[in-house]
């Protein structure tokens, strides 16, 4: 009875291990998929040809031991090769199929035909054929570890994936590892214990192989992309990255740099930092943008320097990054240069050019006069905006009701106000300036009846200024809200950019409602640190 119940746990399990393998071959085309259906195929028909004879008495079995452990012993030490070749695929570690790779795969089958050969043969000694059991069951056992060792490692190291993948991919060589080749020992112990470590190893494979499959998603959720892209992050990424150790000695540096330096080759383990690029680590550190030649043409480049310690704080080496900024700074060149011509050039012909006008009395000298008064203002709305985008300010303690009541007494407009006597906050001054600035002047600009009220909210302020005016169009708040102008969605100035750019700066936020007139609601963040309050 013992015997039967052993055997159908037997063809049970390897069904279910089957099934496992067709399950990945059919639904996934992942890194190592091919070797894991492989692996599961000779696993699975190795149990199942195995249990099929016990069960039917065909493997003579008494104690387990004997002729069933050999069997068994076959069925986990043959598949190893494929087991340690999907381990390498599978944790991104890619293994071509090659002549070496079959040796690998197919060395425990040569050994094993190799006894059965030597074994015929009577001038050979039996230790020989003993030695070479011993050479393919530890060659097994190596290959199964090292696997199982990568697996869980890698599946244990990226968030993407969970340790239990690798541990129930693990779960398979180890619990037949562990109880069948155990088995001659343990079937000493009488016929039960045989046939519970027979068992054991039957369940534990395709327990094992099933959680890994159906239950934790193990080539769904695969870690190849983690270890395939740490692995590449320094080859492919088109900045400059090398590695060196605590003497500036570069140990590791990518194609990018080669190209750009002529320090020769970091292979020789004498090239340092400074005979790659120019700079030595120092120098990199404190030095914003350096110039290198690439292929005969000058470039910037920003360094970035990393420092590498060990988990006592000794300093191993560094890490140092140079990434491209050529057209990046010549785009700043020429934007400076533009806005100079903004801010100085033009206004002050258009001051030459209002000084004439205001001469001559007639409706179209009015009408030009205040179109280049409309430009004065979009000038002055870019450098209000230059200066918010370009310069670093720190923040300051600023009366935002006493800010808002002075900007408000420069308008000849009639505007009400509902502000307290005081409320301070920390934050960008003129930032919160300009956004003030901006909202006002749009409804004054727009509307007759203007109404502006300011109130203190958890942790800031909240701004807002409503008028009777026809309301901002669609089209300008459709582009502030994509970010971009495009000749079929503008707006007719720079002021709702400088109100929108100025709240960003602020750390705020900025809403428009139109349903009735406009209102515009500016909320402002206070940045004093919490004991400062």
């Amino acid at each position: 009875m013992l015997v039967r119940i052993v055997g159908a746990v037997g063809v049970g399990s390897a069904v279910g291990i089957l099934m496992s393998g067709a399950t990945v071959a059919r639904r996934y085309d992942k890194p190592g998929s091919t070797c894991f259906a492989g692996y599961t195929a000779l696993v699975g028909l190795g149990l199942g040809v195995v249990s099929v004879g016990v069960f039917t008495g065909f493997v003579p079995v008494t104690d387990f031991g004997g002729a069933v452990g050999r069997w068994l012993a076959l069925v986990w030490i043959l598949p190893t090769g494929l087991w340690a070749v999907f381990a390498l695929r599978y944790t991104g570690r890619f293994i071509s199929l090659t002549l070496k790779t079959a040796l690998l795969v197919a060395f425990p089958l040569l050994v094993f035909i190799m006894q059965f050969v030597l074994s015929g043969v009577s001038d050979v000694p039996t230790q020989v054929a003993g030695l070479l059991g011993i050479t393919v069951r530890n060659y097994g056992l190596v290959l199964a570890i090292a696997g199982t060792v990568l697996v869980v490692r890698a599946t244990q190291r990226y968030d993407h994936t969970v340790i239990w993948q690798g541990v129930a991919l693990a779960v398979a060589p180890v619990a037949m590892w562990l109880p069948w080749s155990s088995l001659p020992y343990i079937a000493q112990l009488g016929p039960t214990a045989g046939g519970a470590a027979y068992a054991l190893g039957s369940l534990g494979a395709v327990c094992g192989l099933g959680l890994a499959v159906f239950r934790f998603d193990a080539f769904k959720l695969a870690p190849t992309v983690g270890v395939v892209g740490e692995r590449d992050l320094i080859d492919e990424t088109d900045d400059l990255v090398l590695i060196a150790d605590d003497e500036h000695r570069v140990v590791r540096a990518n194609e990018s740099v080669r190209l750009a330096s002529d320090g020769g080759n970091p292979s020789a383990g004498t090239v340092t930092v400074e005979d790659m690029l120019g700079y030595d680590v120092g120098g990199l550190r404190s030095t914003e943008t350096v110039t290198l030649s690439v292929a005969g043409a000058s470039a910037k480049y920003d360094s970035q320097v990393s420092t590498v310690v060990d988990q006592g704080d000794r300093v191993l080496g560094f890490v140092v990054s140079l990434r491209d900024v050529t057209e990046r700074n010549l785009r700043k060149e020429r934007l400076a240069v533009l806005n100079r011509v903004l801010r100085h050039n033009l206004r002050n012909q258009l001051d030459i050019l209002n000084a004439h006008l205001e001469i001559i009395e007639d409706d179209h000298a009015d009408r030009a006069v205040e179109t280049t008064d409309r430009i004065v203002r979009m000038s002055n709305h870019a450098r209000t905006i230059d200066n918010l985008l370009s310069e670093t300010r720190g923040h300051v303690s600023v009366d935002v009701a006493e800010l808002l009541r002075d900007t408000v007494a420069t308008y000849d407009s009639s505007i009400a106000v509902e502000v307290s006597d005081s409320l301070v906050i920390t934050t960008d001054r003129a930032a919160l300036e300009a956004a003030i600035e901006s909202a006002v002047d749009n409804a004054v600009t727009h509307a007759t009846d203007v109404t502006v009220v300011l109130r203190p909210i958890p942790d800031g302020c909240e701004l807002q200024v409503s008028d009777d005016g026809p309301g901002i169009p669609e089209s300008e708040l459709s582009a502030l809200k994509t970010g971009t102008e495009t000749p079929l969605r503008h707006g007719t100035g720079l002021g709702l950019w400088q109100l929108t750019w100025a709240a960003r700066t602020l750390g705020g936020e900025v809403s428009f409602d139109v349903s009735d007139g406009t209102t515009v609601t500016i909320t402002v963040p206070d940045s004093a640190a919490p004991e400062e309050q």
